[in-house]
């Protein structure tokens, strides 16, 4: 197996960081409410927060992804991987850290990847694709944040 091809994005959000964590970790499995990538999502275990955490994200067109909170720091960081997809991923990871006070958050994706072999040398070209994907993340965020959630 190859290297995972690592991405970071950050966005800067007008809200309080305790909101965009309440949004962002909390909601776990609500992410499909801000993330234009997706079409669906839920969570897909009884737990709702902290390691252990599952859901399930339907994405646009199609396909889907199932993930799992693999480390909790409460009102820090969190950490999900993969545990299935129907998209060609051999590994994904993905840490989302959370900086802020009550004025100000800036939120932080680290995200690491690699297609399944015999695509693996697809995933430095895919890189440009995936940032797209993550930077449209965060900017529905944002506007789901500005729009008066909850």
């Amino acid at each position: 197996m190859g290297k995972a091809i690592y991405l970071k994005v950050e966005k800067e959000l007008n809200h309080p960081k305790s909101k965009v964590w309440e949004t962002v970790a909390l909601g776990f499995g609500e992410v499909a409410k801000y993330n234009p990538a997706l079409t669906s999502s839920k969570f897909d275990s009884e737990k709702r927060e902290g390691v252990g955490t599952k859901r399930h994200c339907e994405f646009k067109p199609k396909g889907h992804i199932k993930e799992e909170i693999t480390e909790w720091n409460e009102n820090e960081s969190f950490t999900l991987e993969f545990t299935e997809s129907s998209v060609p991923m051999g590994f994904m990871k993905s840490k989302f850290s959370f900086n802020g006070d009550e004025e100000r958050t800036l939120l932080s994706q680290e995200f690491w990847y690699r297609m399944k072999a015999p695509m693996g040398w697809l995933s430095w070209m895919m890189k440009g694709k995936m940032k797209k994907t993550l930077v449209t993340g965060l900017d529905g965020l944002e506007k789901y944040l500005n729009n008066g959630s909850k």
